[in-house]
């Protein structure tokens, strides 16, 4: 069982400690760690250039801030590279709760209908089925919070890449949900709740305003997709890309 978690630093240095400290304690079999750093300049690439990792770690380091959705391509190329059987998106700002990883692949390895099975960050829980001898959360519309997100090998060679459309900030989550769903897959989450530290209170100031303002200016080429997808007017896998590109209209 090999498995790639991936992640995207950019700033925010005490909130990656923290969620480290979480990861290590909470994740319960081996896995290989992935980062790209996107350019931080409050100390985060010098920690993580000294820390003491206890597990197989890549570190990537761009020179600007190319974007989430850039990272994790970046990501899921290095995790193609190594070799893996199943990819896990994860932010620097999460903490889960024990076993939560082998839980995921569980679900998953019972359940083939389901394309993606992650750890709830959202502010409610789902209905709770057990199907297959396994019992999680079904989410029976959208997509998956990529703040800890798991899906098989499988899924990743139908859907490829992430898009890069929405620019440096945006869809790219909802987008995955959405061509994951349109393949046929149902999605999901673990039974226990996780807790997205880095959001509420912490999450204000020009940065947020910056996220606030992609999501509202990506929602109609979002919707646009949508509608493609559906009518496979678009296709659901999407190269590797390293930058962004503009929406293809």
């Amino acid at each position: 069982m090999k498995a790639a978690l991936m992640m995207a630093t950019y700033n925010r240095l005490d909130l990656t400690k923290r969620m480290l400290k979480s990861l290590f304690e909470t994740t319960t079999i081996p896995f290989s760690l992935i980062i790209v750093d996107n350019g931080s300049e409050d100390g985060t690439v010098e920690f993580l250039k000294d820390y003491q990792w206890p597990c197989d770690a890549h570190l990537i380091f761009n020179e600007a801030n190319k974007g989430i959705a850039v990272a994790r391509n970046q990501t899921l190329k290095k995790a193609d590279e190594i070799g893996t059987d199943w990819f896990c998106t994860i932010d620097n700002d999460v903490e889960m709760p024990k076993g939560w990883l082998k839980q995921c692949i569980d679900i998953l390895k019972a359940n083939k209908s389901y394309g993606g099975i992650g750890v709830n960050m959202e502010p409610a829980p789902y209905p709770i089925v057990t199907r297959n001898g396994c019992t999680f959360q079904d989410k029976p519309q959208g997509n998956l919070g990529t703040a800890c997100m798991v899906f098989p090998k499988a899924v990743h060679q139908m859907l490829g890449f992430f898009t890069t459309e929405y620019g440096l900030y945006g869809e790219e989550d909802a987008d995955w949900g959405m061509r994951t769903r349109v393949c046929g897959f149902k999605l999901g989450y673990i039974q226990e709740m996780g807790n997205h530290f880095g959001d509420g209170e912490v999450d204000t100031g020009a940065y947020r305003d910056f996220k606030t303002e992609s999501h509202r200016r990506n929602l109609a080429a979002f919707n646009r997709n949508c509608a493609a997808y559906h009518r496979r007017q678009k296709p659901l896998y999407i190269p590797y890309r390293d930058e962004v590109v503009k929406n293809e209209r």
